[in-house]
C-alpha cells in the first residue's frame, strides 16, 4: 500500500498566508491568533508585505502553532511590452524553517524570471521555505510561472483574490507550470486582510477559513512542520475533505476515502482529466479507480474532488517514476 496522503499523525489545519496591521491587514496578530484558533485552525503564518517578524509570544505549546513568514512583494517592473498593464508583478511567501538560524535577504525590487529565481535560491540555502503566490491575480503569464524554478508550493486557491477579485483559482496555472516539468506542492490560503465590520466588533469571516492546508505530523511543533511540509504530507482545501488517499499495490487501484463531494477529477498531463467521476448529488464518498490506463499516459496524477457547492480539496501529484 502507498498512502498519497503520507500520513505521519494527526493532521492540523493550516493558513500560511495572512495580514496583520503589520502591513495592511485590520487585525493585530494577537486578534488574527485568536479568530484562527477560535475557528478550528493550529497553524497560522502572518505574512505581512515585506515585513518578516515572528511571534513566540503568541505561541501556545502543543496547542498553536505560529510559523514565522513574511510575503516578498517588492518585485515589481514597468511591462514594455504591454503599455496598458503598466507593470509586471510578483508575490511569494517565505517561511523560515528556524526562526533561530534563519537568514534574512533582502528582496529584490525588479520582477526578472532570473533575478526571482536567483533570490529563491539564495533564501532556500538560507533556510527557508517558499511558494508562488496568486499568480492569476497578478496576471503572470504561462511563460513568466512555468520559468520560476525552486518554488517549495503552489497557491491553487487563494481565498482573498478569489472573493474580492474573482481570480483566486490558480489551478489552471499550476496545471500548466506541473506539465512543463516543474514540481511543487499544492496550497490553498486565505490571505485575509479584514477584521472589523462597521461597529468596530470583529468581522474576518468575510475573507477567513476559506482556503486552507491539512497537514499530518506527529506532534504540533515547529520541526515537525517543517519535515511534514517539505515531504508534502498535507493536502489543500477550500472545505472537502481527503479521508484515505492510496495505491492498492495488489489490486493495481488508487483507492479513495471524502468526506462526501459530486465529482472525483483524477488529473495528468496529456489529458484534461486522467478519470472523471460525476454524481447527481454529493453522493461520493468512496471510489477505486484502475492505475494502468492512466499510467500508460500519465508520468504522474493527482486528484481533485469537489462538493456541490463548489468547495474542494486538492492531492498532491504522484510521480509513477517514484
Amino acid at each position: 500500500m502507498i498512502d498519497l496522503l503520507k500520513k505521519n499523525g494527526h493532521f492540523y489545519k493550516a493558513n500560511l498566508h495572512s495580514h496583520s496591521t503589520v502591513s495592511d491587514g485590520k487585525m493585530t496578530p494577537l486578534q488574527m491568533r485568536d479568530w484562527y484558533k477560535a475557528h478550528g485552525y493550529s497553524i497560522l503564518s502572518i505574512t505581512d508585505h515585506s515585513k518578516y517578524r515572528i511571534y513566540p509570544e503568541l505561541q501556545e505549546e502543543g496547542d498553536f502553532l505560529m510559523i514565522a513568514g513574511f510575503e516578498a512583494s517588492a518585485m515589481i517592473c514597468p511591462d514594455q511590452d504591454n503599455k496598458p498593464l503598466k507593470f509586471k508583478i510578483c508575490h511569494m511567501n517565505f517561511w523560515a524553517k528556524d526562526p533561530e538560524t534563519s537568514v534574512l535577504i533582502e528582496e529584490p525590487h525588479v520582477y526578472e524570471v532570473g533575478v526571482l529565481n536567483r533570490y529563491v535560491a539564495a533564501m532556500k540555502k538560507n533556510g527557508w521555505l517558499c511558494s508562488l503566490n496568486h499568480p492569476g491575480w497578478s496576471l503572470q503569464t504561462t511563460e513568466e510561472v512555468n520559468g520560476i524554478q525552486g518554488i517549495d508550493a503552489f497557491e491553487v486557491y487563494n481565498n482573498t483574490s478569489q472573493l474580492l477579485d474573482n481570480n483566486g483559482d490558480g489551478q489552471a496555472h499550476y496545471a500548466l507550470y506541473l506539465n512543463s516539468g516543474n514540481r511543487a506542492y499544492a496550497i490553498a490560503t486565505d490571505d485575509n486582510h479584514a477584521g472589523f465590520d462597521e461597529d468596530g466588533q470583529i468581522c474576518a469571516a468575510d475573507d477567513t477559513c476559506g482556503g486552507y492546508i491539512m497537514i499530518s505530523m506527529p506532534e504540533l511543533s515547529y520541526p515537525c512542520f517543517v519535515d511534514a511540509f517539505e515531504n508534502g504530507r498535507f493536502y489543500a482545501s477550500t472545505g472537502a475533505e481527503f479521508r484515505e488517499l492510496y495505491i492498492d499495490e495488489e489490486k493495481d487501484m488508487l483507492i479513495l476515502e471524502c468526506s462526501p463531494v459530486r465529482t472525483v477529477l483524477v488529473k495528468g498531463v496529456h489529458t484534461l482529466r486522467a478519470e472523471r467521476l460525476v454524481a447527481r448529488d454529493d453522493s461520493i464518498t468512496h471510489a477505486e479507480i484502475p492505475l494502468e490506463p492512466i499510467r500508460k499516459k500519465e508520468p504522474f496524477f493527482r486528484l481533485e474532488i469537489v462538493t456541490s457547492d463548489r468547495k474542494r480539496a486538492y492531492s498532491q501529484p504522484y510521480y509513477f517514476e517514484e
